[in-house]
């Protein structure tokens, strides 16, 4: 694909935040999961599994990366800017306790994306004057891959959707019953784990998650 930072993201969006259990049961199983996922309208890609070593992170990387060449998406490494310059994934995501913006790009290039997570309406406006392509805002919701004892819920949403030039995911414990009020919000591209990686039918529940995203305007 075109070089990513100059790729406008699309709206709706299902950014997949993908973990390594597929990988533990077969590649095969992995390489079907994330064809599916890209069948059914996945553009975006994030990986890591801390329970992963960091030579299995480039390997499991580099795969992904050979199954989206050639499509509308593209995968993204988790916290670790080194790890996603060695497996060539099309950018980094940073919490905010990872380097900095500015570190990350120094290391990783103009051509790659560099997302943020973010947990205010000041952090999100810092990440977009420090030079992210896009950020992440949550957690919004309870989730089933991560605890937090604090959940921004709709109202940073609401906040970010309004003000925030850059693309916006929200992330936390969304799934088909509460993506609605994402939408209703103001913002219609989503980041998600749980809902799609417990799935029996994950490529249905992203068919489902796009539907109910549709007619993005932000």
């Amino acid at each position: 694909m075109d070089s990513p930072t100059f790729a406008a993201l699309p709206c709706p969006t299902v950014y997949v935040l993908l973990d390594g259990r597929r990988w533990m049961e077969s590649h095969n199983a992995f390489d079907e999961q994330v064809k599916q996922l890209i069948h059914a309208g996945v553009t975006l890609f994030q990986f890591r599994d801390k329970r992963f070593s960091d030579r299995d992170h480039v390997a499991i990387g580099q795969r992904l990366g050979r199954l989206v060449d050639g499509t509308s998406a593209a995968w993204i490494m988790n916290d670790r800017t080194d790890l996603a310059i060695a497996a060539g994934a099309a950018g980094v995501h940073l919490g905010q306790d990872d380097l900095s913006v500015d570190a990350a790009r120094k290391m990783i290039g103009d051509n790659k994306w560099i997302g943020v997570s973010t947990h205010t309406i000041e952090q999100a406006r810092q990440a977009v004057a420090e030079g992210a392509d896009y950020i992440g805002v949550g957690p919004v919701f309870e989730s089933q891959t991560k605890r937090f004892t604090n959940f921004v819920g709709v109202d940073l949403v609401a906040a970010v959707a309004k003000e925030i030039e850059v693309p916006a995911f929200a992330i936390g414990g969304i799934n088909l019953e509460n993506v609605s009020q994402v939408r209703d919000a103001g913002l219609a591209r989503v980041a998600v784990s749980g809902v799609v990686n417990s799935a029996e039918d994950p490529s249905s529940v992203v068919q489902r998650l796009l539907t109910k995203l549709a007619g993005c305007g932000s």
